[in-house]
């Protein structure tokens, strides 16, 4: 459950001046969305300059009576890499999260990565845009380290592993 859970500054002090905005889908609804959206409300994978990348981040949300408060819990989660703007265009890797909430039959593992359909793969019948492989948790920090460290997107700052160190610290708390 994320306690007092704001758009993850980490991001903007390392990858991105892009800010992700929530989007209620109505006043009486519990559920929210959490990404980045263009001036017209359309969700919208940003870029990552001076690389080929782009990222877009989807979190689906529950608001959860705590008492008094709310806390949020996390539905869904979709954490994707592109060469364009464009959400709809199938994105190259993507870090994934579908909870029993949204799928309680999901046949897959609910925490996995896929790649796109033309990466590189084994042999002409095997398809690494059809796995679901596992990968425990994915935040929001592991794929700021990856995209500095395996594709060489410049971070903003220099003390950009100290932010997510401390990034990482609060997203435990918040995980419990």
């Amino acid at each position: 459950m994320c306690r007092g859970l704001k758009p993850p500054a980490t991001l903007n002090r390392t990858l991105t001046r892009y800010r992700l905005r929530f989007f209620l889908r109505s006043t009486k609804s519990d559920h929210a969305s959490l990404a980045f959206f263009n001036n017209r409300g359309v969700a919208i994978a940003v870029p990552l300059p001076p690389t080929p990348w782009h990222l877009s981040i989807n979190y689906e949300l529950q608001a959860v009576p705590e008492g008094k408060e709310h806390g949020l819990k996390i539905l869904e989660y979709k954490h994707r890499l592109h060469r364009t703007s464009s959400i709809d265009d199938e994105a190259e890797v993507r870090f994934e999260y579908v909870s029993p909430d949204i799928d309680p039959d999901f046949p897959y593992s609910r925490h996995h990565v896929q790649f796109h359909r033309d990466a590189r793969s084994a042999s002409s019948d095997f398809s690494l845009s059809k796995l679901h492989i596992p990968t425990g948790d994915v935040t929001i920090e592991h794929v700021i380290r990856f995209l500095i460290a395996d594709l060489d997107v410049p971070p903003l700052t220099e003390q950009w592993e100290a932010e997510l160190q401390a990034s990482e610290e609060r997203s435990r708390e918040w995980r419990g």
